[in-house]
């Protein structure tokens, strides 16, 4: 027992010894990992959310087709396939959401390869359809010493050094697909020791912690993200102001790819965030800065899209939509409420294409929808009001092949109440992938 033994260990530290450089490095590598995943991240929370600097609460101003409207302003999956197979590319997309607020939507995602392991990335991501967000970027510089590991340093520089942010990240595999990657981001890292403009200061400062991955397997294709924000808090001792900060961002999509444009699958996404901010500094009116407020938000989409011709390609899907704004103003109890706006919708989309570079597309949307205001006093009237909404759109595409890129532009039909509002805005898009 004990000779057998101590042959085995021999052969197996021969072995051990032959590739002792490659498994010395694979160890730290890996030891780097578990380090680094361990003190950034702990144990994954369930609530997650990037504070991205939209520190105000406001009330809500959604109509009752909104959801309609953004599924028609928003790429149609033809494009967002191309774009998820893209390393780069940069795209934006806009569309009226009533008299006085547009959808927008902004992605921008810029490599550049310094040497064989060194890449440049610029990328920047926005969407607004319920709130102002503030323009938010990274710079990342990547190392990549593997084809299945890369290290980053990131961050986003700023005139106003109180303002900075700075970051590292790790990927295992490599982008587009098959790919994991976790980010840490220190927000207005220097917010404390620079602020020499007022005596204001965090407690503790904002950390953004980020996981995304894509994988495909034979049919099937996976992405999703995960975004991670700690509770922080922003005093303001001159204004007795306090502005506290919590919530979550989860994106995920599954796809089955049975053929070319041919595929089914299922997208989803929920938010929930908390903000709240508080004085004891008296008003007669009710103030701005006393008011406490979570915004939830679930949206699940059910799509098919297969060819129905050389020229013809058609979408159909199932799509749900609930917001919610439970806003509280803390030194006026009667105008508490809570707000929610849902759309049950079912939409059909048909692409045709003319020439070569030119297409068509008619998408008809038809849903139905809640929008309900309920005050929390009694000495306020609620506001209900359900209804079906039928929405058109056609749209114009032209594409530079050789350029990779296509624009479109969209008009919008209200088909429920046509005789006496037929126009329903329009929409603009562009999208070039690299």
């Amino acid at each position: 027992m004990g000779q057998a033994g101590t042959g085995k260990k021999s052969t197996e530290l021969r072995v051990m010894t032959r590739w002792s450089p490659t498994l010395h490095r694979i160890s730290i590598i890996t030891l780097f990992c578990v380090v680094f995943f361990s003190l950034i991240f702990g144990p994954l929370a369930t609530k997650l959310l990037a504070f991205d600097d939209a520190s105000e609460i406001n009330h809500s101003y959604l109509n009752q087709e909104n959801f309609l409207d953004l599924k028609s302003y928003q790429f149609n999956k033809l494009r967002e396939e191309e774009w998820y197979e893209s390393t780069g590319g940069w795209r934006l997309t806009g569309g009226s959401l009533g008299l006085d607020l547009l959808y927008s939507r902004f992605e921008v995602r810029l490599p550049h390869a310094l040497a064989e392991e060194t890449t440049v990335i610029f990328s920047a991501k926005q969407e607004e359809f319920y709130e102002i967000k503030p323009f938010r970027y990274l710079v990342e510089v990547e190392w990549r010493p593997h084809d299945w590991a890369a290290f980053s340093l990131l961050g986003m520089p700023e005139y106003d050094k109180r303002k900075a942010d700075q970051g590292v990240s790790v990927t295992l595999g490599k982008r587009p697909w098959n790919f994991l990657r976790f980010q840490h981001l220190l927000q207005d890292l220097y917010y404390n020791e620079k602020n020499f403009y007022d005596v204001s200061y965090y407690s503790p400062h904002p950390k953004e912690n980020y996981l995304e991955g894509a994988f495909r397997w034979n049919n099937w294709r996976t992405r999703f993200s995960h975004l991670l924000d700690k509770p922080f808090k922003q005093v303001f001792p001159k204004q007795d102001l306090t502005f506290t900060y919590k919530g979550q961002d989860s994106i995920a999509v599954l796809d089955y790819h049975y053929g070319q444009q041919r595929l089914a699958g299922l997208s989803w996404r929920s938010f929930d965030i908390r903000k709240r901010r508080e004085t004891t500094t008296y008003t007669e009116t009710a103030s701005p800065d006393n008011r406490d407020q979570q915004l939830l938000y679930n949206s699940t989409d059910l799509y098919w899209l297969h060819p129905l011709s050389e020229k013809l390609h058609g979408t159909l899907g199932l799509r749900e939509d609930r917001f919610r704004n439970i806003l509280r103003q803390l030194d006026l109890a009667l105008d508490n409420y809570d707000f929610h706006l849902w759309t049950a919708q079912i939409y059909g989309i048909l692409r045709q294409q003319t020439a070569p570079d030119r297409f068509w597309e008619y998408g008809l949307y038809a849903g139905d929808t809640d929008k309900v205001t309920n005050y929390l006093s009694a000495e306020q009237q609620d506001k209900t009001r359900r209804k079906t909404e039928v929405k058109l759109r056609v749209s114009w595409e032209f594409q530079d092949v050789s350029n990779k890129s296509a624009f479109m532009i969209t008009t919008s039909w209200n088909m429920d109440d046509f005789f006496n509002d037929f126009w329903d805005g329009g929409n603009i898009s562009y999208q070039q992938i690299f």
